[in-house]
């Protein structure tokens, strides 16, 4: 999938299930003549940068901002120097060649934290998938957890989520065990005696 279906996927889900009505409204506004001006995944990540920059100036100082994550321009002097260029009259304006290129660096794989390691989950080991033990020389390294060598990398459950799924699972035998106790015993123990007429 290239960034401009994910622009337009991105445009669908906030179109259809958004929560918050005011904001779906300003985001589409915004993205009324996205397919006219979005062409290349460059213009897709930058017209997400432009959206995301829009929303932070309107919403700056709403009672809704957090004092601890401000809304400000993104990303700021900072963060990105070469992002901003001073013009002679003294105004500053985005260099948007250095603002991709930012953007590129930030959110590449090499920054990206999926979902379990950011809850501080171990992914498991890649080379164990091979033989499905780890070497003796593996074991002295790593300190295992057992809940984190149950999930596969692929599925980022958190803790919470292995849980519920294993509580879940131990509600729903215990619960086929009394059906089964309830009905097929009870058939049994019936259909056994009545067998046997009485005298």
């Amino acid at each position: 999938m290239n960034a401009v279906e994910a622009l337009v996927a991105v445009r669908g889900y906030i179109k259809h299930f958004f929560g918050c009505d005011e904001c779906r409204r300003n985001f589409l506004r915004g993205a009324r003549h996205m397919d006219d001006v979005v062409l290349s995944d460059r213009d897709a990540v930058l017209f997400l940068w432009r959206s995301h920059n829009k929303a932070n100036y309107w919403l700056r100082g709403d009672a809704t901002e957090d004092p601890e994550h401000p809304k400000i321009q993104f990303p700021d002097q900072s963060q990105c120097p070469a992002c901003h260029v001073t013009l002679t009259n003294g105004s500053v304006v985005w260099n948007e060649d250095s603002v991709y290129q930012f953007l590129q660096r930030m959110y590449s794989g090499a920054y990206i934290a999926r979902d379990s390691e950011s809850a501080g989950m171990r992914p498991v080991n890649p080379l164990w998938r091979n033989s499905g033990r780890p070497t003796a020389n593996e074991k002295q390294r790593i300190s295992f957890n057992v809940v984190t060598m149950f999930v596969p990398d692929v599925i980022n459950a958190t803790r919470l989520d292995v849980s519920l799924c294993l509580a879940f699972y131990v509600f729903c035998t215990g619960l086929l065990a009394l059906l089964y106790y309830r009905f097929c015993r009870g058939y049994r123990s019936r259909k056994s005696s009545a067998s046997f007429p009485t005298v």
